[in-house]
């Protein structure tokens, strides 16, 4: 067997706390923290062309997007989730176009459908313009 990475011992560890009845005291700034530290490696094993800059932040907006949440039932779930999601990637048992698909998902949450009001608007503008 491979020796464990730091994402299954970090899920090792959260999952004694929880057994134990204590939570760590922040567990969603690590498994952040765990994310960020293996992205580099994760972008390499799956040949991905991207920076690790914008991979970077499109981990923080999937972060962002949950910042919300405050019943600590979801947010261990989440958390637990998250060590599984990544054990999962370093593993390699997901395909690239699911990867692909996390990290282009922040680009793909921009492009909203148009109203029809907008669309209206738009082509009305155009219309004027040429």
């Amino acid at each position: 067997l491979p020796p464990p990475t730091a994402a299954a011992m970090a899920l090792r560890a959260l999952m004694k706390g929880k057994a134990a009845g204590t939570a760590p005291k922040k567990p969603v700034a690590d498994l952040y923290r765990a994310i960020l530290r293996e992205l580099p490696r994760v972008l390499t094993i799956y040949d991905v062309d991207l920076p690790v800059a914008e991979a970077r932040a499109a981990v923080g907006w999937h972060f962002r997007k949950r910042a919300h949440l405050k019943d600590p039932k979801v947010i261990s779930l989440l958390v637990t989730k998250g060590y599984m999601e990544l054990q999962e990637t370093l593993m390699q048992w997901k395909q690239k176009t699911h990867l692909l698909a996390k990290l282009e998902a922040p680009k793909r949450e921009v492009l909203r459908p148009l109203t029809l009001e907008e669309l209206f608007e738009e082509r009305m503008e155009a219309a004027k313009k040429g």
